[in-house]
């Protein structure tokens, strides 16, 4: 099987955001630390497409001051920039970075340090993530992390791939002594679009992000049986499966 990256990586992902309201609920928390506050300057770590931080920067337009993005996806890089010039212009002063975050440096300081579901891709120590973004910060800094969960849609991704998630986080903070919150976000994905046309492109591109797999070239058997395992998820007779994550602010 061959794992999702580049362009399609984008494309199966906007599919997937597209079938979630985890992005709006996690918009929410969003706003609420962007209370009484102005000038923000805010880094996020794996910024991808912005998918989720162009409508956060909508948002919260007339209370930041500076925005930098930072992902190893170059294609990812290439569109964000294309789409935050597109979105603000001139009226956004921003930079996208397209290195990893262990490689990037900055003599800036940030209110806010994001990372938007970054950390089930990290490939190193976690704890340096850490450690680095909290040295980023402006007095009265945050870090905010969005971490998925086990269970609901990330079972399939948990027994397969291992990631990094919710639970793995909190007994490494707890080890730091770093005093740190959590908020859960009980949020679902409507997985209707598995049932449908199984020549459906857009159907193809769910099943490719839910299984981090290219199932393009996949015989039809094996796309089937992906697709019946995320259906038998489902909450009783509806279309939609757990999506719940974590909010770690540090």
């Amino acid at each position: 099987m061959i794992p999702l990256s580049g362009k399609y990586y984008v494309e199966c992902n906007e599919v997937f955001r597209r079938s979630t309201n985890q992005p709006d609920r996690m918009l929410d928390e969003m706003r609420k630390f962007a209370q009484g506050r102005s000038g923000l300057r805010i880094l996020s770590v794996g910024s991808g497409v912005g998918l989720f931080e162009i409508p956060m920067l909508l948002m919260l337009k007339a209370k930041t001051k500076y925005f930098v993005g930072v992902d190893v996806n170059n294609h990812a890089c290439q569109v964000l920039r294309n789409r935050l010039q597109e979105e603000f212009g001139s009226s956004l002063d921003f930079e996208v970075e397209n290195l990893s975050f262990d490689e990037y440096r900055t003599d800036r300081r940030f209110e806010i340090v994001l990372f938007n579901h970054a950390f089930e891709y990290l490939d190193g120590n976690p704890l340096s993530w850490i450690q680095k973004s909290r040295e980023l910060l402006a007095e009265a800094g945050i870090v905010l992390i969005f971490s998925p969960n086990r269970g609901g849609i990330n079972r399939f991704y948990d027994e397969l791939f291992a990631p990094f998630l919710s639970e793995d986080l909190k007994p490494l903070l707890a080890r730091t002594g770093i005093n740190y919150s959590t908020t859960t976000i009980d949020a679902e994905c409507d997985l209707s679009l598995l049932d449908g046309d199984e020549e459906d492109s857009n159907r193809i591109r769910l099943l490719s992000f839910l299984t981090q797999t290219d199932c393009r070239n996949l015989p039809p058997s094996t796309q089937r049986e992906f697709a019946g395992y995320f259906l038998s998820l489902r909450k009783g007779e509806t279309s939609m499966i757990p999506h719940p994550t974590t909010l770690f602010v540090l």
